[in-house]
Formats: structure tokens, C-alpha cells, sequence
């Protein structure tokens, strides 16, 4: 069975096998890998819509066509091909004008779709909680708006008359449009709400003093398999793209009484769409509020860099690109050159990172490894202070040791003197018993 095509006001169930011709866009100064590459990614998305990849056709572009983004000749030549293959899908690498997608719908006979759709549907298809629900919705629906007018173009938009009197599809258009606005609106104002919750929590749980960590990287890296090695914790674990969308937080235990808060991230993708982002902001300020970040990397991809990039930008846009580092190489068991992990080590290891290491979230290998790298981090943020705690407070003592590492501990009468190295959350949280004198 094919994928649900998403109307705007519209839903219906395609019943016949799909067929598509893939468009790769190659633009001036990308190498022929880094375009194969791309498609190669664009089959794994479009595979993920349940479409059928008929062929794929490589389009090497100076300057976008504003009718075809290929021009009308390459145009034609695709169109051909899909009626000779028998696709009824033509899916671009790039994102497409509404006038470009209605433009090659009419040239070929075929539905035309973008990377933007097909990541919008994948996304809708992989969202379970309320809010990433919300928040996918909310994406189409802003990409959907300047495409009603395909849904109308059997129906006569043609203004006439003395009065300016609207025909059938430009009444039934503007009908919609109020409809798509409303549910955009009424969407927003429930995400705002939901927002807050998670606001509420966040603050919550930064108040606890325990140093909190994101898990960053590419859709399919491995984020949720590292989680569970690390935690036991039953979080989704599947071999497909953009498999979690909503946030899992698990505390993880280090060596001795410290542990950290980890929380997993919706995966990044090039080119991933900027309203998918901006819809996800909530979800991914979870990077910016962290101590530190493990930035999860697939060792076994070709294009590992690439997508070490394509992480580190986004990280970049959200304001989170100047936390401590630790680059875990994930599925290190499955590349067979040893000569390429010491490669990716040194590349990682030195600028890229503050720790690097090697991981098989599948077999555990490089889990003690990996907790070793985050106590470090961590411990390096840690400050040395001398406290003077009333016996009344024995839990503040407690925190002392759960939170940091205690180096001396001495009892002065109705007092309990601890020189300790802890993290700024806990130091700020007892200041008022800093021992001055003592420090």
C-alpha cells in the first residue's frame, strides 16, 4: 500500500503500487560523491514513505529555472521517463516553489513532490506524543498554504465582472485558506500551552543540582541505542530514519555517587526543513540549557563528515555549538579498516571534540570507555569550595556527595566542614554556606 498524501483540507489513501523517479540537483562546486551521496539519502526517505524507487535521474544545474528548477527540456526528458517507467511519483532533491511544483505536475501528469514533503511525512508518520503531533501539523499546514491552489485548478479563479465577482474555485480557495489559517492558529495557542509544561519541567529539572547532558547527531546515528546501553531504560530503538522525535531523559550513573541527567534529541538531516526546526525548538532547546553534549556519529557511513557538519550547523543556528564536546564514533564494530577509526579518532579527538570515543551501542563495547569520557568532562566544569554545614542540614552534606566528589570532611562542633570539588549547579545552589575563611 502506498503513502497517505496529505491534503490540506483533503486526506485520501493511495491503493496502488507507487513508482518514483528520484531528481538529484547537483550545483556548481559539489563533487559528483557529495551529489550521489544526497540521493542516496533522498531512496532512504523516500523508502521510508513507503514509495518505490522506479529510477533516478542526476540534474547538474547552474542557476535554478524559475518555471522547472531543471529547465523545460530536462523537464520534458524526466516527465518521459516516468510515463515509460510507469511512475506516478517524481520526487526533487530540492525544495520547489509552489508555481515549480504545480508547473512540473502539469508537464508530466504525475504527483510532484519535494525533500521538504517527504521529511514533512515522514515526521507525521513517526510522531506518538501529543506535541510532536502538534508540531508536525503545524509544519505542513505552513507548507501546505502557498500550495492550495493546486488542490483547485480544475475550478475557474478567474475574477470578472462589474463587481469583481469571484468564480467557483476562488471562493472555494479563499474558503480554504481561512480554514488551514484557523487550524494553524488554534494549533499554535495548544502548543503554546504544551510549551509551557515543558518549560515548567525543564526548569524543574535544571534546579536539580546534577549536571545535565544532550545526546546530539544524525537521524539514525544511534542516539536511542546509546541511551538504553547506558540506562537499561526502554526507549525506542529502530533502524529507520527519524525514528524519535520526542525528548527521553534518563539520569546515568558514573563512577562512584555522581550521576548526570542525559537527554536524546530528534535527529538531524541535511538540508532539514527550516519550519521543522522552528517547530521543534521547544524539543531541541533541550541543547542549549545542557552542560555538555555527546554528539553521536555513525563511524560506518561514507559520508560521516558530512553529517558531522550538518549536526554542528544546526548546533550552530540553535546557539549550542560552544558546549563541551564528547564525539562518540557509534557502530565502530561495523568498519573493517582499522586505519579508518584511527583516522576519524584523530580527526575527532583533536579540534573536534574535547573527548572522542569508540562505541558499539549494539554490543556495549566502549560503554566504560564512554562513562569514563563523561565523568571527565563533567569533573572538569566541577569547582573547588570549602563549606561549613549546620548538623541540621545532613542532607546538604548528602548532596555534597552525590553531586560532586568530597575531599575532606570535618566535624567543628554544631558544624560539618566539607572541602569538596562540585558542579556550578550545586556550588549556586549552597553558597550561602561557602566558608570563607576556611577556602
Amino acid at each position: 500500500m502506498g503513502p497517505v498524501i496529505h491534503d490540506p483540507v483533503i486526506e485520501y489513501q493511495q491503493t496502488t503500487t507507487d513508482r518514483a523517479i528520484l531528481v538529484g540537483i547537483q550545483w556548481p562546486g559539489e563533487s559528483d560523491r557529495e551529489a550521489a551521496e544526497i540521493v542516496a539519502e533522498l531512496a532512504n526517505l523516500v523508502e521510508s514513505v513507503e514509495l518505490e524507487k522506479a529510477d533516478t535521474v542526476n540534474v547538474k544545474v547552474r542557476e535554478p529555472h524559475p518555471a522547472f528548477l531543471v529547465g523545460s527540456g530536462k523537464a520534458r526528458e524526466i516527465s518521459e521517463q516516468a510515463r515509460a517507467l510507469e511512475a506516478n511519483y517524481i520526487v526533487f532533491n530540492e525544495e520547489l516553489t509552489p508555481s515549480q511544483q504545480r508547473n512540473l505536475e502539469r508537464v508530466s501528469g504525475c504527483t510532484v513532490v519535494d525533500r521538504h514533503e517527504i521529511i514533512l511525512d515522514i515526521f507525521a508518520r513517526r510522531a506518538t506524543t501529543r506535541e510532536a503531533t502538534l508540531q508536525v501539523e503545524a509544519a505542513r499546514l505552513e507548507y501546505s498554504l502557498p500550495r492550495l491552489t493546486n488542490a483547485w485548478t480544475h475550478l475557474s479563479r478567474q475574477r470578472g465582472g462589474a463587481r469583481g465577482t469571484r468564480g467557483e474555485g476562488e471562493t472555494q480557495l479563499e474558503t480554504d485558506r481561512r480554514i488551514v489559517l484557523r487550524r494553524i492558529d488554534r494549533i499554535k495557542k495548544e502548543l503554546e500551552q504544551v510549551r509551557k509544561q515543558r518549560a515548567t519541567r525543564r526548569k524543574q529539572r535544571l534546579g536539580i543540582p546534577v549536571p545535565t547532558g544532550s545526546i546530539v547527531g544524525y537521524t539514525n546515528a544511534g542516539k536511542s541505542s546509546l541511551l538504553r546501553m547506558l540506562t537499561g531504560a526502554e526507549v525506542v530503538v529502530e533502524d529507520k530514519l527519524f525514528a524519535t522525535l520526542d525528548p527521553t531523559t534518563r539520569r546515568i550513573p558514573l563512577d562512584g555517587s555522581l550521576e548526570v541527567v542525559l537527554t536524546d534529541t530528534v535527529g538531524f538531516i541535511r538540508k532539514l526543513p527550516h519550519d521543522l526546526v522552528d517547530a521543534f525548538h521547544s524539543t531541541l532547546e533541550e541543547t542549549t540549557t545542557a552542560d555538555f553534549l555527546v554528539h553521536v556519529l555513525d563511524a560506518s557511513s561514507p559520508s560521516v563528515l558530512a553529517q558531522y557538519a550538518t549536526t554542528t550547523a544546526v548546533l550552530q543556528e540553535l546557539g549550542a555549538a560552544n558546549k563541551p564536546v564528547i564525539v562518540v564514533l557509534n557502530k565502530s564494530d561495523l568498519v573493517e579498516d582499522p586505519v579508518t577509526l584511527r583516522l576519524l579518532e584523530n580527526r575527532f579527538g583533536g579540534k573536534g571534540a574535547d573527548e572522542c570515543v569508540l562505541l558499539s551501542a549494539a554490543t556495549g563495547d566502549g560503554s566504560e570507555a564512554l562513562t569514563a569520557a563523561i565523568t571527565r568532562v563533567v569533573g572538569d566544569q566541577f569547582q573547588t569550595a570549602h563549606y561549613r554545614i549546620p548538623h541540621a542540614r545532613s542532607d546538604l552534606a548528602a548532596l555534597l556527595y552525590r553531586t560532586g566528589r568530597v575531599l575532606s570532611e570535618r566535624y567543628d562542633g554544631d558544624h560539618i566542614e566539607i572541602s569538596a570539588q562540585v558542579p556550578p549547579r550545586t556550588h549556586a545552589l549552597l553558597q550561602p554556606f561557602v566558608d570563607q575563611a576556611g577556602a
